[in-house]
């Protein structure tokens, strides 16, 4: 098994990381241009909702809002009306404009577009209902994620692979194909040396075959960290003109800041957090004050004691 691995690795090393390459290059494209949609929807969304809060938001900051689920649903709505089309994400279909043109409308969403839409992701907004009335403030990187996790748009490539362990993948595709170049280098190399210990270097015209077949193979051995640089040199170059995971995490960071804000709207500036952070600096003034009559007060017992002896 070991000797068809070397065997396989020694001769076909070079097309096996060309292929790689290929499906590195075709995934990388494939979820960049996915995160741009991704990004530019989520980019819609919370600009609007800042938009939505800092006019018809909790216009008392000093009171809590009482029915918070009713505040979100007709916040999420207006940000619904607002925003563009589903096909922000999807691309535009030309049918589709046609029909919201006849009919008066920049909302009609399909059946498929309620499940996997943003309708999907405003549900999903509702479902964390309990994190939003807390009077304290929620983990919003917890929050976050839990939310997103439940968009297809999100997780998945094309519907179908985990985008989140694919860009993973192709981010260390470069380390990889340097390390199946050196390893290529190595195998072809021991796979050659036995050759020399087959020449009989008394007979030098029997053993011209032997020593060309050795030279081509310590050859194709060190081609093989040479397409394994390149190809490195190659998806480094990419990753950094294209990079997903940066991308996925200023979306993240935008979405998080987006229900951060949308919790202190809820809760006004007289959070419970807030009230926290008000009281704290006067409860150190009167332990300052206690800490201070203390130390006198033992000062002057002390002074008292030294007399009296």
């Amino acid at each position: 098994m070991i000797d068809l691995v070397f065997t396989i690795c020694s001769s076909y090393l070079i097309e096996i990381m060309s292929v790689l390459l290929v499906v590195g290059l075709v995934f990388r494209f494939a979820s960049y241009r996915s995160s741009k949609k991704v990004d530019a929807y989520f980019a819609s969304f919370t600009t609007e909702l800042e938009k939505i809060l800092s006019v018809d938001g909790n216009k008392n900051s000093e009171v809590d809002v009482e029915d918070v689920e009713g505040f979100m649903s007709d916040i999420l709505e207006q940000v619904l009306d607002k925003l563009p089309t589903r096909h922000v994400r999807r691309g535009t279909s030309k049918k589709m404009k046609k029909l919201s043109s006849v009919m008066g409308t920049n909302n009609i969403v399909t059946l498929r577009d309620y499940v996997k839409g943003d309708k999907s992701f405003l549900n999903s907004i509702k479902s964390e209902m309990g994190a939003f009335k807390s009077k304290f403030p929620p983990n919003y990187t917890n929050l976050t994620n839990r939310i997103l996790e439940r968009d297809e748009e999100w997780t998945k490539l094309m519907g179908v692979f985990p985008i989140g362990p694919i860009s993973r993948l192709i981010d260390v595709l470069p380390t990889v194909f340097v390390v199946m170049g050196i390893f290529g280098t190595f195998i072809g190399i021991s796979m050659a040396l036995p050759a020399i210990a087959q020449m009989d270097f008394q007979n030098l015209d029997s053993a011209g075959g032997l020593l060309t077949k050795f030279v081509m193979s310590v050859t194709y051995a060190m081609k093989t960290s040479i397409a394994g640089i390149l190809f490195s040199l190659i998806m480094t170059f990419l990753n950094t003109l294209a990079p997903v995971n940066g991308l996925r995490k200023k979306t993240f960071k935008m979405v998080s800041n987006c229900f951060e804000l949308l919790w202190l709207s809820i809760h006004g500036e007289q959070s419970m957090e807030r009230r926290i952070n008000d009281i704290l600096p006067v409860l150190l003034k009167e332990v300052k004050k206690i800490r201070t009559l203390s130390t006198k007060k033992i000062n002057e017992s002390s002074v008292k004691k030294a007399k009296g002896a």
